[in-house]
This record gives structure tokens, sequence and C-alpha cells, in this order.
């Protein structure tokens, strides 16, 4: 039981990093270039790795003077943090590319 709480719990952290104007921008433009749902796990993970680059760059692009910092992929930490955005881009591009699908259903109305 204690795993699915935890499951749970990232799930719903992933979906709270995700539900802020950032996360969102960059969730829908990955829905556009999504054609069908078997490409919905690669550009999830195109989408965490945008997020992640935004993030690094963003006290450079901001003029703050940072440097770029590139993250520690050997921590734990950092795949924790991929893991959680993960989740929350497949959510939440599942849900937008589910609405996308509903609107534009396509076709020729029974011709």
């Amino acid at each position: 039981m204690e795993l699915v709480d935890q499951a749970v719990a990232y799930l719903r952290e992933g979906f709270a990093n995700i539900n802020n104007p950032k996360g969102l921008l960059i969730a829908l433009a990955a829905t556009l270039f999504l054609g069908s749902w078997k490409q919905w796990f690669p550009i999830s993970l195109v989408a965490v790795i945008v997020h992640i680059a935004i993030e690094q760059l963003a006290p450079v692009l901001a003029g703050n003077g940072g440097a770029v910092v590139l993250p520690d992929i050997t921590s734990e930490t950092f795949w924790t943090r991929v893991l959680v955005l993960l989740l929350g881009y497949l959510i939440i591009i599942g849900v937008f590319f589910f609405v996308k699908r509903m609107i534009f259903r396509g076709g020729g109305g029974g011709h």
C-alpha cells in the first residue's frame, strides 16, 4: 500500500509542477505536434527535456548575468525530478490531446 501511496504522491507532484504557465505552454506546444497516441510518451519526454532546458537557461535569457549550469545527472534528486515532470507531462499532454481529438475529429461528415 505504501508503494501505491508513493505513486499517487508522484502523480500529484508531477501535475502540480506542470500546472503553471511555463508547463502548460510547453504541454500545449507538445500537443500540437502530437499526431497519434503512439507518440504520446516520446513527445512527453521531449517536453521534459525542454522544461529542464528552459529552467537552466532562464537566468541567462533574463539578463540577470547568470551562467548556464548543467544539472547533475548523476544525482537521484535529478532523476526523481525527471520522473515527476514526465508523469505530469504525460497527464497534461494526454488530457490536451484527448480534447484536441474530440474537437477536431476530422472526417467528411458521413460522405
